[in-house]
Parts: C-alpha cells; sequence; structure tokens
C-alpha cells in the first residue's frame, strides 16, 4: 500500500483535521501498516508522512487540505482530505494516464499512439532506460491527408519528410512541480529530441508564477511542450506551453532506439508500412476508444 493510500484512508475516517504526528499515531494503528512499504523502510516515518502530505496538498488539485494558524511551523499544521468524496483520482499511476492521452492526442493531433515499455529495453538492467525510452510515441500520417497522386509523389521524401508523418514523443508525469520540473523536463528532452515534437504530459502541475516562468524557459530553451489532462474529458484536455516544431527527426537516435526497445522497433516499422501500404492498421496501436 502506499503511503499517501493509507493517509487518505485515515483522513477519510476522521471527523476534524490532524497534526503530522497524528496521522502517524494512526498509521502505527491502521490495518494496512504493514504493508506500507514506503513507511517500513524508512528510519524517521514521521518525515515521509511529511513528505507525502506536502506533495499532495499543493497544485492545481490538490488531495490534502491545510488548516493551521501558524502555517509557518509544519509541527501546528494540520491536514485535512479536501473532498470526503475522494474518488482515486490523483493517485493513478502513470501507466492510467495512457488511455487519456491516447484519446486527445487523436482527436487534436490526429496522432496514432503507441506504449513503450521500457522494460523490453536490453538498456533497462543499467538503468538507462528512463533516460532514453519515451513513455508513449505517436505519428500522424501526413501522407494519408493527399490524394493518391500525391501520395506517390511525397512517397518519395521518405520515412523523415515531415510531409509523409510527424512524429510525437510523449513523457507522462502524475504531478509536476517546482521539486521535479527539471529532472522532469530534462527526462522529456532525453527522451523526445528525436521527434518532431515533443511533449511532457502531466495530471496535475503546480500553477503559480515561478513555476510557469521556469516552464517557459525551459520551454525556449529546449522546445518541449506541456499538456495538461483532463481525466473526466479528455477532450478538454489543455496544451500549457505548444511544443516546438522541430523539421527533422533524429535518424540516428531512431536508430537508436530501434536497436535498444522492440516496442519502438515495431513502432517503426508499423510507420514504413503505412507508406508503403496507404493503411493505417489500428491493432499496431493503443486503443483509442479505450475510455469509451
Amino acid at each position: 500500500m502506499k503511503i499517501i493510500d493509507l493517509i487518505v484512508d485515515i483522513l477519510n475516517n476522521t471527523s476534524y483535521p490532524l497534526l503530522q504526528s497524528e496521522i502517524l499515531e494512526a498509521a502505527k494503528a491502521h490495518k494496512d501498516y504493514i504493508s506500507c512499504a514506503e513507511l517500513q523502510r524508512v528510519k524517521v516515518q514521521i518525515s515521509a508522512i511529511a513528505r507525502a502530505l506536502s506533495k499532495h496538498s499543493v497544485g492545481t488539485n490538490p488531495i490534502i487540505g491545510i488548516s493551521s494558524e501558524k502555517k509557518d511551523k509544519a509541527s501546528f499544521k494540520r491536514f485535512y482530505l479536501r473532498s470526503k468524496q475522494y474518488n482515486g483520482v490523483s493517485l493513478l499511476a502513470e501507466i492510467d494516464l495512457h488511455p487519456y492521452l491516447v484519446k486527445f492526442a487523436f482527436e487534436r493531433f490526429g496522432v496514432y499512439c503507441k506504449t513503450i515499455n521500457a522494460l523490453k529495453s536490453i538498456n533497462t538492467k543499467n538503468k538507462i532506460g528512463k533516460w532514453t525510452n519515451p513513455d508513449i510515441v505517436g505519428l500522424n500520417p501526413v501522407i494519408l491527408n493527399l490524394n493518391p497522386l500525391f501520395q506517390k509523389e511525397i512517397q518519395k521524401l521518405g520515412l523523415f519528410s515531415t510531409k509523409v508523418i510527424e512524429f510525437y514523443s510523449f513523457e507522462l508525469k502524475i504531478r509536476l512541480d517546482k521539486s521535479n520540473i527539471t529532472e522532469a523536463y530534462f527526462q522529456a528532452v532525453s527522451n523526445s529530441t528525436w521527434a518532431n515534437y515533443g511533449y511532457l504530459v502531466v495530471e496535475d502541475y503546480e500553477n503559480d508564477k515561478v513555476f510557469l516562468d521556469n516552464l517557459a524557459r525551459l520551454n525556449n530553451a529546449y522546445g518541449i511542450g506541456l499538456i495538461k489532462l483532463n481525466i473526466k474529458n479528455p477532450s478538454n484536455s489543455e496544451i500549457i506551453v505548444s511544443a516546438r516544431f522541430n523539421e527533422t527527426a533524429d535518424i540516428n537516435f531512431m536508430d537508436f532506439l530501434s536497436s535498444s526497445n522492440k516496442d519502438f522497433f515495431d513502432f517503426i516499422e508499423t510507420s514504413i508500412s503505412i507508406i508503403e501500404n496507404k493503411t493505417i492498421n489500428l491493432e499496431n496501436f493503443d486503443k483509442i476508444n479505450k475510455l469509451i
């Protein structure tokens, strides 16, 4: 059991806000205390509680609320569940965001998406996979928007022409804030600069001026965009910052990814098949209508 799940259950079953120390005390008496690995593996459990509370009490859609007359001192802060009807939305795992992005990407960009399983990378054991494998890749088959006469002509331009196919790369995170923006952004840079468009995709982000200024600075320098998913209505998801268009896909990095990850190899093979056959086999992509 995750520590935030434990905290949510505790707060959901109390009628008043709790101090950090009271939450820890309740956690130790909870039936799932022993199964909470995040608490069992740390020496100072109150610090683990504090980190979880801090992470989930900020942003555009926080789970935890804070009630305190002395908010400058952590020991005086009391925490409560912002909604007793909390439905677990913000506790989604990153993989749970995939179908929402797949639907949005198709509706907004005309992009067909494929999840890339980092475990299929030969580099996973060396812990390189995190910085080389995008979470989701996609393609916009521009060639299919033309009549057959011009399809035949632009096919000669090859796989790496944006007149034939536009490539997208997506890095997914549950939440983006000041504590993880640098690592998350540069992970997206590392994983996505091969594509014509690269995006960070989040369920929640810290919506304040300092954070947004930092995001704009990084976007100006490296071109990775930001999408905020609306998991209640994916069609209403927002592009907070647009990705910079790269005219040329990076063939060398794509060759590396194809050589090191079977899913990405299959994705490129599918791309070539679309160009050659002028048709799309939807079985080669994530299901667009999975949410319907």
